[in-house]
């Protein structure tokens, strides 16, 4: 088990991937949930570059895909069992939904299809506890723009590195 190893004995992690669940909420208090997945590289034993694709869904007739590169900062050493981390990035979110309404004059119903590009940037931090040398889970909560909050639960496994 993690616990009984000492961290100096670990190496830093290399690549990592995670799959990623959560909740999210756009300016007009409309939750999605979201479900998506992240590589992550690091560039230093502390910095590392992170695309990543979210699918998030209001009901079938509200869904985005949300496609940003993250840059994430590691506040202590990357080989210890608690890595508290800083994130920030930006992209792409892509909506498709529809909108249901009735002629002002006629009252006739009608729906309206409607989709849109629009850029997106998050900021904020998380936690990843390490369960085995490799295993992690993390919490993760971030403010921004499209979405305004996100708040994820990330699973993830360290590819090269931590040996």
């Amino acid at each position: 088990p993690l616990c009984a190893q000492p961290s100096q004995q670990l190496t830093r992690p290399k690549v990592e991937g995670k799959v990623i669940f959560g909740s999210a909420i756009f300016d007009e208090d409309l939750e999605h949930t979201l479900v998506g997945g992240a590589v992550r590289a690091y560039v230093t034993k502390r910095l590392s570059i992170e695309p990543e694709y979210l699918y998030l869904r209001r009901s079938k007739d509200d869904q985005d895909n949300l496609v940003q590169l993250n840059v994430a900062y590691h506040f202590t050493d990357p080989t210890k069992r608690l890595v508290p981390y800083g994130i920030a990035g930006a992209g792409v979110l892509h909506n498709r939904g529809r909108v249901f309404g009735s002629d002002f004059v006629t009252g006739a119903p009608f729906v309206r299809e409607i989709t849109f590009t629009t850029w997106t940037a998050s900021a904020g931090g998380g936690v990843k506890i390490f369960l085995t040398k490799r295993l992690f889970v993390s919490p993760e909560l971030r403010l921004g723009r499209e979405p305004t909050v996100r708040a994820t639960i990330n699973v993830g496994y360290v590819f090269a590195g931590r040996r």
